[in-house]
């Protein structure tokens, strides 16, 4: 008798090993009932996976293009499943409209044991009919108003005059973007100053930094249960969103205590107001059953924890995007330095050559060249590899049905490096984006340039973004020259991260301070 009972733990022990090896066999076995969709096999997924700053163009051309160049389409092994990509702008184009079949995916339902899906939690990004138009009603009204430059004016200036500090070597250029880039989310979204650029080692800068690498860890993305055994750094990093959560929620009852007793506010305070004042005014007015979603419904209020979430959301979604496309473009202007000159000419022809100028929203609209610089960056260096859906339907590409709960993504790199979209691709070319020489690819293909994503569910902080952007480049052009260091690796290649949110790895630039 004692002898079974010694053995019951090991056959208890036994069989749950078994069963994890039978869950992981079923993972990594590809669905077959989608009438034979191209498969990238798990190995090579992996084996590219491990190479680290290998660069999502070499993924793109080497792994992704000889499975998916004749279909348009292909599935693959990712976050512990397997999903599709579609590289076809007809593809993208029902990805992108039928919003009511190709819906957004909800995060805790595919990685329910993630730590990252918990940072803006139950969002806009997130939701789909008419919890999504809800959010979305309350939500759109502070981003739909036009952005004055002004707004942009002191944590971008700080940015400008620490870039000259550093400029007696190299410049780490993602490193500094995204500290100035944090000081402008803290300024526009609730007038706060994280003191990213002024104390570059202060904790809460620490904190955010690194929950937005926990949110875009590899490992932790391809086999997400790991966080269930989450130790050492991973374990802090868990601490770090009780913290993150809590600030933010602190700053929300400060703000709404003020609100409550203060007038409605006027249209120039509106003008200039930040996010975090405008959503509360929208979320306030939610509470009474006078805000209405596109449908004419009133729409239900946002929970408290879902406007925390927003404004999460507004801090990821506008933290690495940013700091990464103003980095690529420091980068192709550094390659190209005829294009830099000739945009910085155009800078000095309407802001005048004086070091102190600073963009008016006028003149902001005169520098459309600089548009151009940046949407053929985005092409080249699209920062989102994927832009990811859910099926809540059967869905036919080409000769392929999908199934009903079946992953489907647009891949923007194999779109954006499409030849029959975009002629010599390889090739930097801002004017390709031109009025005169767009038009037919938007009429023939019009969603094959997506960076953004596309249609009615297109990044709501697109124009922010734009605007910072034009700023931001406008004022690097009128105070420096820069160019790569001889012996950098970008030369030739572009060493990044190889999924997620693409970032350059290692950019470093050699920048002179203009004489004036």
């Amino acid at each position: 008798m004692g002898t079974i009972l010694n053995l019951a733990p090991a056959a208890v022990l036994a069989a749950a090993l078994a069963y994890v090896v039978y869950c992981v066999v079923r993972a990594l076995v590809p669905p077959g009932n989608d009438g034979g969709v191209p498969c990238i096999p798990v190995a090579k997924t992996l084996h590219w996976m491990r190479k680290g700053a290998v660069g999502r163009y070499e993924v793109s051309q080497r792994l992704d293009k000889p499975y998916m160049q004749d279909s348009g389409i292909v599935k693959t092994w990712i976050f512990g499943g397997w999903a599709y990509r579609v590289g076809k702008a007809e593809y993208a184009r029902q990805l992108f409209m039928q919003t009511d079949i190709f819906q957004k995916v909800n995060s805790f339902q595919m990685m329910p044991h993630s730590l990252g899906p918990r940072i803006t939690g139950m969002s806009l990004a997130f939701e789909n009919g008419d919890a999504y138009r809800g959010h979305r009603a309350v939500i759109g009204p502070a981003f739909r108003r036009s952005w004055p430059t002004l707004l942009f004016r002191k944590p971008l200036l700080e940015l400008m005059d620490v870039i000259e500090r550093e400029s007696a070597q190299p410049l780490d250029a993602l490193l500094w973007f995204r500290r100035g880039t944090l000081d402008v989310l803290g300024h526009i979204i609730m007038s706060y100053d994280f003191r990213a650029l002024s104390e570059p080692e202060n904790k809460q800068r620490a904190m955010y930094d690194s929950l937005l690498e926990a949110m875009l860890h590899p490992l932790y993305n391809m086999f997400p249960w790991l966080d269930l055994f989450a130790t050492g750094k991973r374990a802090e990093q868990w601490k770090y969103l009780g913290h993150f959560h809590t600030f933010i929620d602190g700053i929300i009852d400060e703000r709404l205590v003020e609100m409550q007793s203060r007038p409605q506010l006027t249209e120039d305070e509106r003008n200039n107001a930040d996010l975090l004042t405008l959503l509360l005014e929208a979320y306030l007015l939610s509470m009474s059953g006078k805000v209405l979603d596109e449908r004419g419904k009133p729409v239900t209020p946002l929970t408290r924890e879902q406007l925390r979430s927003n404004i999460a959301l507004f801090y990821v979604a506008g933290y690495d995007t940013t700091a990464n496309s103003l980095s690529y473009v420091m980068l192709e202007l550094a390659r190209f330095p005829e294009i830099q000159q000739k945009a910085r000419d155009i800078v000095i022809g309407v802001l005048g050559d004086c070091k102190d100028a600073y963009p008016t929203d006028d003149q902001i609209k005169e520098l459309g060249y600089i548009d151009l610089i940046v949407k053929e960056t985005l092409r080249r260096n699209s920062i989102l590899a994927e832009i990811r859906r859910r099926l809540a339907a059967p869905v036919q590409l080409g000769p392929y049905t999908l199934p009903k709960g079946a992953v489907v993504s647009v891949d923007t790199w194999s779109m954006h490096y499409n030849p029959d979209y975009f002629p010599e691709p390889e090739r930097f070319l801002p004017e390709r984006f031109a009025d005169d020489k767009s038009a037919e690819l938007k009429s023939t293909a019009p969603f094959a340039f997506s960076p953004f994503s596309n249609g009615s569910r297109q990044c709501i902080g697109m124009r922010f973004s734009l605007v910072e952007q034009r700023v931001a480049i406008s004022l690097l052009l009128l105070r420096f020259e820069w160019t790569l260091p001889e012996d950098s690796p970008f030369w030739h290649s572009t060493p990044a991260a190889p999924a997620g949110l693409i970032s350059p790895v290692g950019l470093m630039i050699d920048v002179k301070p203009r004489t004036f």
